[in-house]
């Protein structure tokens, strides 16, 4: 099973680092849950809306509304986690994500999602691989912009050299060496 629910926090444990989240593998487990010997004592989770036929097997975006205070939360770790096929909405403030150390999420939602059935029996999603990979590669620039800025940096007794770290404090992200009129610096 890929989630884990902890219904005294209120959180959608993803279960092991993973990439990836589809909405209706979400909500599948969301309805085990809350049919579960223990989920019954509890309130309704979530609501999922959508999937209507619009003919010629396309139908519409899958929309799954967190209730209350109930967020998805991720593993800690240094990744990017994503979020698709379909929309994810609700949790406490409108964000139906926790906080997870280190993990930058990409939320991809749709204003008009639809899916299209494929020969395969997959589905695409409204966006395509290049768009995705586009988002992919600035979710990376600016997660590694952000580490950069405000994590670990260690500046040598000589004010020669820096080194910053990953979020862990002790993977090494960059070190580049600083020119003696303190003008430039050089990557090493």
């Amino acid at each position: 099973m890929a989630y884990s629910v902890d219904f005294a926090s209120s959180l959608i444990e993803v279960t092991y680092p993973r990439a990836e989240v589809a909405m209706q593998d979400l909500i599948d487990a969301i309805r085990d849950a809350e049919s579960s010997e223990q989920g019954i004592t509890y309130g309704q989770i979530a609501r999922a809306s959508g999937k209507e036929s619009l003919g010629a097997d396309v139908s519409v975006g899958i929309t799954v509304e967190l209730l209350g205070d109930w967020q998805l939360h991720f593993w800690p770790g240094n990744y990017i986690a994503k979020v698709a096929g379909g929309n994810l909405v609700g949790g406490p403030g409108g964000d139906p994500i926790a906080y997870s150390a280190g993990v930058q999420v990409l939320l991809i939602q749709s204003a008009a999602s639809t899916v299209v059935a494929t020969g395969g029996g997959g589905a695409v999603g409204a966006l395509t691989q290049a768009q995705e990979d586009a988002l992919y590669a600035a979710a990376n620039e600016a997660n590694r912009a952000r580490k950069m800025l405000t994590n670990k940096a260690v500046v040598s007794a000589d004010k020669a050299h820096v080194t910053v770290y990953d979020d862990d404090g002790v993977t090494v992200l960059h070190e580049f060496d600083i020119s003696a009129d303190k003008l430039s610096r050089t990557p090493q």
